[in-house]
């Protein structure tokens, strides 16, 4: 699971620095930019959109979440922290907290100093908990990160209209 991360990380990471491949699987709603994520040798992966536009992630990869959703229909989290915010390990506990939710503890891999994932899948509860967001905190370790979201049933419903035209 790990090395998949890491690959589709790195296949973000390329796909920002190739701005005509960027193109060719860009997707997008209301704010939210990612893409239709493709292995090496072209078999789809999974759609990601992330809380920010594409220059807005060329700029900074740092301060930001991502959602995915895969070809099976699960999905899944990333949380990006400052730099050097984390220990990479696997596995670890990423706490949740939705709204004024109690804290949920999901399980996650630090793939950077920065960068965890959570590959998913969701229970339905705590993606039925996103759908209907206003307010998004992650906290591992000592360091917590708050989002103020709108619209996420729209962000989840493109993700699953992204798979749908790719996973075939």
């Amino acid at each position: 699971m790990f090395r998949t991360w890491v690959a589709v990380f790195l296949a973000v990471a390329v796909g920002l620095a190739a701005a005509p491949l960027a193109a060719q699987n860009l997707i997008a709603q209301g704010g939210w930019e990612g893409f239709a994520m493709r292995h090496p040798d072209g078999r789809f992966d999974r759609c990601v959109l992330y809380n920010r536009t594409v220059p807005a992630l060329n700029a900074s990869p740092y301060g930001m979440m991502g959602l995915t959703r895969d070809g099976a229909g699960n999905t899944g989290l990333m949380v990006f922290f400052e730099p050097r915010s984390l220990a990479r390990a696997e596995p670890t506990t990423l706490r949740v907290r939705i709204d004024d939710d109690a804290p949920v503890p999901l399980p996650g891999e630090a793939v950077s100093d920065f960068h965890i994932v959570v590959p998913g899948p969701l229970d339905n509860r705590t993606v039925a908990a996103v759908r209907n967001a206003r307010k998004i905190e992650f906290s591992i370790g000592a360091k917590t990160i708050r989002f103020t979201v709108a619209d996420m049933g729209a962000v989840l419903d493109r993700l699953k209209t992204c798979v749908d035209a790719n996973a075939r």
